[in-house]
């Protein structure tokens, strides 16, 4: 069997309130120098059991693929996270996977994918005038084996802040995306007690006048 492949594209998702909606391919050049023919996918294996993993961790299911929506140049997915199963209790990843969506910190998903049959080729110079001068390879036929969500396009410094808002925990921080979370620091400011009431300061202030007064005319010796 051919070697899994794994192309991310990173785009903004398009939240709902039971999942997203996301491009999971599009025909479009990428960093590798290859192109992945939408028009070209097989997902009849992948249809009969649409699982939607995060990271290509298939011991880590979040959620199942509810639609494949198929264009020109393109194809979309509509997608639902896994229900917290009742009496559960603990940290359940998938909410923790919804929450980072929904609020923009994960933008990236990834399809896994091996090449069928005569579905690759080296690019020519008919590719090369459409996709430009650094394509190298073209998927024309390809299956589709899984869709996962790809944090690698997370900024660090924004889990931390899902941290600090509680979307995850520091242990889930360092689980799930390698991120140390900062333990938080306590400052504490002592402030001084008032060491006398204000007469007690007055009497201080007087004594010290007088004592001042008494060396000035000789009655103190240092």
């Amino acid at each position: 069997m051919n070697t899994i492949q794994r192309k991310a594209l990173s785009a903004e998702l398009s939240s709902t309130a039971k999942g997203f909606t996301a491009v999971i391919t599009a025909e479009t050049l990428d960093r590798d120098g290859e192109v992945l023919i939408p028009a070209g996918m097989n997902s009849k294996e992948f249809e009969q059991n649409p699982t939607l993993f995060w990271n290509h961790d298939y011991a880590e299911p979040v959620g199942t693929t509810t639609r494949l929506i198929r264009e020109a140049k393109s194809i979309s997915a509509e997608f639902v996270f896994a229900k917290r199963p009742e009496g559960y209790s603990g940290e359940f990843f998938p909410e923790v996977a919804a929450a980072l969506v929904g609020q923009g910190i994960v933008r990236a998903v990834s399809v896994g994918y091996v090449p069928e049959d005569g579905g690759v080729r080296r690019a020519n110079d008919v590719d090369r005038k459409k996709y430009g001068d650094s394509v190298k390879t073209i998927y024309s036929r390809w299956k589709l084996l899984e869709v996962s969500l790809a944090p690698l396009q997370a900024n660090p410094a924004a889990l931390i802040t899902a941290v600090k808002k509680g979307i995850v925990s520091p242990a889930g921080a360092k689980r799930w995306f390698g991120v140390e979370a900062p333990s938080r620091t306590v400052v504490s400011i002592s402030i001084p007690a008032p060491s006398c009431t204000k007469a007690a300061r007055s009497m201080e202030v007087s004594e010290a006048v007088a004592r001042e007064i008494a060396r000035a005319r000789g009655r103190i010796f240092l």
